[in-house]
């Protein structure tokens, strides 16, 4: 990233194009995809929006319209900086704003000119949608399509509730994406292994927690009623907890079930090579060869790029949000 340059909010554009106009030398090609609205209040989590941003850029350039609200400033205040995220031979305009008090209802009036015209807006609401924001409205008012990241929730039940009464939105989920190796692999195994029979489950997850992530539950939440929504069946779920840092916060790391007909199923990462997960079937007449199934490495703001990719909203995520919301969570 080029140096951030404080700039007035009336001289953005002027100033980005200088920018432009200096590594004109340096063989970077100005591209942008789509307009990428990251929403978060000055937390150890803006830092951690920050990272991700990378990561999404590397994959699909976009402009970066990045707003920090700082909820315990006793002032008002709107701060506007500008600088160029760089990948390779590829950059992109990265357009920070900070924000406070009064000053957060000129917001959307700021943010209106800077939108590229034409492409898609995502908005990444890094914040709880169970509490009420007077900027979540008319940002999301801006947007093609809105991704959420249920940690920044400490009641999942809300949360839910939350994005199930967002209408004529598409919403996404990073937690949820963060599953989408594991949904995989059980769907690879719903007939082979009977599992529409479980009478049990057990989930481990990692909960190493870090100052970017604490609400390590999520995933494995969101694994358990998803099957109990697709399957609709109701099974025994014991969650266990393991302090593991060769993945993230939250990830899954084994999966247990049991069958009434006496099948077992074990879904284990390795621990050399966590991207892949070790599958062990037996039955009462047979044990067959484990074999390996590849997760894919997850890599900080890897489902962040997933999501701006896809369409409208899963049909599974609405299904496990709806029985989450119909639960009583401990």
């Amino acid at each position: 990233m080029t140096t951030q340059l404080i700039v007035d909010p009336a001289r953005i554009e002027e100033e980005l194009l200088q920018i432009w106009e200096a590594l004109a030398k340096e063989n970077k090609t100005r591209a942008c995809l789509f307009n990428l609205i990251i929403f978060s209040s000055l937390s150890s989590r803006t830092d951690y929006f920050r990272t991700i941003v990378q990561t999404v850029i590397e994959k699909f350039p976009c402009r970066v319209l990045f707003i920090s609200v700082d909820p315990e400033s006793h002032i008002s205040y709107l701060k506007t900086a500008v600088s160029v995220i760089s990948s390779g031979s590829i950059a992109c305009d990265n357009i920070d704003i900070g924000v406070a008090g009064d000053d957060l209802k000129k917001v959307p009036f700021l943010l209106l000119p800077h939108l590229v015209p034409d492409l898609p807006v995502y908005l990444l609401w890094g914040e709880d949608p169970g509490k009420k924001h007077p900027l979540f409205a008319p940002l999301s008012e801006l947007a093609t399509r809105v991704i959420f990241d249920s940690e920044s929730t400490d009641n999942l039940k809300r949360f839910a509730h939350s994005l199930l009464h967002l209408k004529g939105k598409e919403v996404a989920d990073l937690n949820w994406a963060r599953t989408e190796g594991w949904r995989d692999l059980l769907i690879s195994l719903f007939a082979v292994a009977d599992l529409g029979k479980a009478n049990r489950l057990v989930i481990t997850y990692n909960c190493h927690t870090t100052p970017f992530f604490d609400h390590t539950r999520i995933q494995a939440l969101y694994v358990a009623y998803w099957l109990a929504s697709r399957l609709q069946w109701k099974f025994e779920v014991d969650f266990e907890l393991v302090d593991w840092l060769e993945v993230g916060p939250g990830n899954l790391v084994a999966l247990e079930f049991a069958t009434d007909n006496g099948i077992f199923v074990q879904c284990k990462r390795l621990i050399k090579e966590p991207q892949r997960v070790q599958v062990h079937i037996e039955t009462r007449e047979k044990c067959d060869l484990p074999y390996q199934f590849v997760l894919g490495k997850a890599m900080s703001g890897q489902s962040l790029a997933k999501e701006v990719t896809r369409q409208g909203t899963s049909s599974h995520y609405l299904e496990t949000l709806r029985a989450i919301d119909a639960a009583i969570l401990g």
